[in-house]
């Protein structure tokens, strides 16, 4: 059963598995300065948006390295992907086109366990 794709990248429940997702969204507002009264805000936009994916691998266990892998060599490509969340059977939710930005992991015991984190952004 997959959990969400970005693009040809799979996570499931068993090997590449994002545990946590973190979607954040930012207006830009300028302020500036009222005389005699508090400072006032224009809105100038949104920033673009940041999905965040958290997971762990046990590589030797489970796998999911050469899929986690696969993240970072497109992110070397800097295409935009799909990202799509599924749902109960069949149907997903696309969340829109996203580039993989930022890759980052930490092994633990000898690389016998991967904390991994993936920073996508919208295009």
């Amino acid at each position: 059963m997959a959990l969400m794709c970005i693009g040809p990248h799979v996570f499931q429940p068993v090997g590449l598995n994002g545990r946590e997702m973190e979607f954040t969204t930012e207006a830009v507002l300028a302020e500036f300065p009222r005389w005699g009264g508090a400072d006032g805000a224009q809105f100038h936009g949104m920033r673009r948006d940041t999905f965040v994916i958290s997971g762990v691998l046990f590589p030797s266990a489970i796998g999911g390295l050469p899929d986690y892998q696969a993240i970072r060599a497109s992110q070397n490509t800097g295409r935009a992907l799909p990202v799509i969340q599924m749902a109960v059977g069949f149907v997903g939710t696309v969340l829109g086109t996203f580039a993989v930005e930022r890759v980052s992991d930490l092994a633990e015991y000898g690389g016998l366990k991967l904390g991994f984190e993936v920073e996508l952004r919208t295009v």
